[in-house]
This record gives C-alpha cells, sequence and structure tokens, in this order.
C-alpha cells in the first residue's frame, strides 16, 4: 500500500471523476486508474466503481477512505512537525468546537494567548455538530476537538474529560406551559433538536431516553444554532439547551436568559460532558500538543474555581 495509491482513492472520490482528479494531481488518467487497480489487486477487492455519476466507491471502498485520509494526514502532519523543527514553514493546526464548547470563555481565552505566543502559527477553528466532529477526526482533517457529548463508543479515539455543564428545557417567556412540571406534559409540543435526530447521543434523545420516555411526534431539527434560538424565540416550540448558553448573545440579544424561561421538570436533564479528544495525544505536532495542553490546563481551573 503506497501513498500515491491512497492519494488516488481519496482525489477520485472528491472529484467524482479520473479526469478531475487527474488535474488535481498533476497526473494522467491512466496513471491513477493504474494506481487503483495495484491497490485493487493488493487488497482483493473493488474500491470504486463507475456509474452515472461518475466513480463511486464500493462499501470497501468507504472503508478504506477513511484510513487513507489518516494516513495521507499523518504524513503531512509529520513533515509538517520536520520542517517546523527545523524553522522552515508554518505551522497549522486545526481545531473542531460544537456550538457548547464555543461559548465557553476558556476557549476564547486560550486561543487568543496561544495566537500571541505563536503569531507563526496558522490557526483555523471549525463549529460543526458533535458527530461531525468525530468523523471528521477519524478522516484526518481536525488535530484534535473540543466537544460536548459522550459518543456510543470512543474506540479508536483518545479523551480527555474537562467538565460538565447543566442542561435545561426553555420555552420562550410567555409560553402557555413554562409552568409545567414533567416532560410527560410536553410531549405534545413541537420541540426543536439543534442535533440530528438519528443521533442517539443528542442532548435531545438522551433527554427523554433517560426517563425512559417516547421522543415527541413534532419535532423540528435545525443544526443552525442562532435560526433555532430565534424560531423558538418566535414559537411555542421547547428546546433543550446548555446553561451557559443562556448568558451569551446568541441573536443579538444580549441575555438570552431575559427572553426565556427554564421550564422546572421533575425528570433528569442530562448534562453536556465537555471533553478534548483527538486520534492519540503522541501524534499531535509540537504545537497543536501545546495548544491541547493550555485548552486543558485552562478548563481544569476554570471547572476547580466554580
Amino acid at each position: 500500500m503506497k501513498l500515491h495509491q491512497l492519494r488516488a482513492l481519496v482525489s477520485i472520490h472528491e472529484t467524482g471523476s479520473l479526469q478531475d482528479a487527474s488535474a488535481v494531481l498533476h497526473l494522467t488518467q491512466s496513471a491513477l486508474s493504474r494506481a487503483i487497480k495495484e491497490l485493487e489487486s493488493e487488497l482483493g477487492i473493488t474500491l470504486l466503481v463507475r456509474s452515472n455519476k461518475g466513480m463511486t466507491l464500493t462499501e470497501y471502498g468507504q472503508r478504506m477512505l477513511g484510513h487513507a485520509r489518516q494516513a495521507l494526514e499523518s504524513v503531512r502532519r509529520a513533515r509538517q512537525e520536520i520542517e517546523d523543527m527545523k524553522g522552515q514553514v508554518v505551522s497549522e493546526i486545526t481545531v473542531g468546537v460544537t456550538p457548547v464548547t464555543a461559548l465557553l470563555a476558556p476557549l476564547k481565552q486560550v486561543l487568543l494567548a496561544f495566537q500571541q505566543k505563536h503569531p507563526q502559527v496558522m490557526l483555523r477553528v471549525l463549529e460543526m455538530r458533535p458527530t461531525q466532529l468525530l468523523q471528521h477526526l477519524r478522516d484526518g482533517l481536525l488535530d484534535f476537538a473540543m466537544t460536548s457529548q459522550l459518543p456510543a463508543s470512543t474506540v479508536g479515539l483518545d479523551w480527555q474529560p474537562l467538565c460538565r455543564l447543566a442542561g435545561a428545557v426553555v420555552v420562550r417567556k410567555d409560553h402557555p406551559l413554562r409552568h409545567v412540571k414533567s416532560l410527560r406534559q410536553l410531549q405534545q409540543a413541537t420541540w426543536i433538536s439543534v442535533d440530528p435526530l438519528g443521533d442517539a447521543q443528542s442532548q435531545f434523545n438522551q433527554l427523554f431516553q433517560g426517563s425512559a420516555l417516547a421522543r415527541p411526534r413534532q419535532v423540528f431539527e435545525c443544526t443552525a444554532m442562532n435560526l433555532a434560538v430565534k424560531m423558538l424565540i418566535d414559537s411555542d416550540a421547547v428546546m433543550p439547551i446548555s446553561e451557559p448558553a443562556l448568558g451569551h448573545d446568541l441573536v443579538g440579544l444580549s441575555d438570552l436568559s431575559q427572553h426565556f424561561h427554564k421550564v422546572q421538570v421533575q425528570e433528569p436533564i442530562p448534562d453536556y460532558f465537555i471533553n478534548l479528544v483527538c486520534i492519540n495525544r503522541s501524534y499531535l505536532t509540537t504545537t497543536a500538543s501545546q495548544l491541547f495542553g493550555m485548552l486543558r490546563q485552562s478548563l481544569d481551573n476554570a471547572t476547580q474555581q466554580v
């Protein structure tokens, strides 16, 4: 298994055709085709098939794609680490955050401090849902992530627990059901979930699973946090949210707690579990490892002061 074969697989998948992949990689189509055939022969499987949509991955190819991306990213980071040590390249760090962790004050403070200390580092922060973060990590597209949700399986990932954030169930201030005492009384209401409904570990699903209650039938899935909050303000919907988010300006409002009412239900509301996660801490570049450590220390200190 060779790097040029893995590059060919990834590029053909991303472009959808041999012709476009050859332009991206500056190789002939025959060279790319030969690289894929050699890889398929070595593995004894078919990775790509032609269809009316172009070149598509088989089931084997889909599984191989993640490993290929990881391998290529690992090589890129290894090369970057050595060149960085020699002072010949600008380091790049890509960190993933969720809408919940993006609101944590220590995150902003650490990023500003890190930029001042390492002005030569190109820093990227990408916000996405927890399930997307983990997939990007496994695909080698992130150095590490700060997530707000525990997955069903942590296999293949290095987790560093940081803290918990309290969850809340909120409605608009004058909602007709704002004084109910049980989730059962809210099951017929329209709910908003900012995570995909198929994500069993989401705050929304855990809220009802933890109380052995059926999920409400009327659920609006909206992964755009600002839009979800705006719709909550102007409707009779109900939504789970982290308590720290209530004190932030998400939609041009200085304090969301002034616009929402926390419903005091008797059922337990699950916490948001804040974790730093990567493939393996020993694989992080020197600068990425420093940022990882600064975030860990800052969150630990913040938790001790609460």
